[in-house]
């Protein structure tokens, strides 16, 4: 039985995540966010634990990483936080790691969508993609999901990926898309995408300019 970490599992991918591996897989899930014991309840009590902590407390990550087999970081990390996900990883002896990043890290967005994507994301973006840089040159065997713009639609769960060095030109995918795929991911024992940085859209959203909910 394969054992999950969720970290920053109170968000709404990750809510989407936890639910996908407890409903759809036999995977254990240690879900590990801030106040958890506020912000989530188990609905599984064999299969689900939860870890209250700040992902910056090293020590309590990396105690909940413990016997883990796959970690999934719901949060785009700075180079920070990057790190220290990093040592907490080498401190448990995890090396799988999934990550719902950002658009734009790579410099992959082309025209004017790109140019609007950067402005949207303003400041915070070269701390991303530091954070990007970070993980892929770490050792951990690392997928980085640079995801297109977000919005909630259990019935649209297409997507597209696209792979290192490709453009990147759709604008906007569904966090129930996201989900989907990291689940089919895990269920496969996230043999797929290993050390890569991978871009996911929703089909048919190349044709617009920017996401149809702005």
């Amino acid at each position: 039985m394969t054992n999950i970490a969720i970290l920053a599992a109170a968000g709404r991918i990750g809510k989407l995540v936890r639910a996908n591996l407890i409903n759809q897989t036999d995977a254990n899930v240690t879900l590990v966010a801030r106040s958890a014991e506020q912000r989530l309840k188990i609905h599984d009590d064999d299969r689900e634990t939860f870890v209250s902590t700040d992902l910056t407390d090293t020590k309590l990550v990396s105690d909940a990483l413990k016997g883990q087999d796959i970690v999934v970081l719901v949060v785009a990390p700075h180079a920070e936080l990057a790190e220290e996900i990093i040592t907490a990883m080498h401190e448990a002896g995890v090396s799988r790691l999934i990550v719902t990043g950002v658009l734009g890290v790579d410099d992959e967005v082309p025209g004017a969508f790109g140019e609007w994507n950067e402005s949207m994301i303003g400041g915070e973006l070269p701390a991303l993609k530091a954070g990007y840089k970070t993980l892929m040159n770490s050792d951990l065997n690392v997928t980085y999901l640079r995801m297109t713009w977000l919005y909630d639609d259990a019935t649209e769960l297409s997507y597209v990926i696209t792979k290192p060095g490709e453009p990147l030109p759709g604008v906007q995918v569904t966090r129930e898309a996201v989900s989907a795929f990291i689940t089919e991911q895990i269920a496969d024992g996230a043999q797929a995408y290993q050390n890569e940085s991978i871009g996911i859209y929703e089909p048919g959203s190349e044709k617009f300019s920017k996401p149809t909910f702005y």
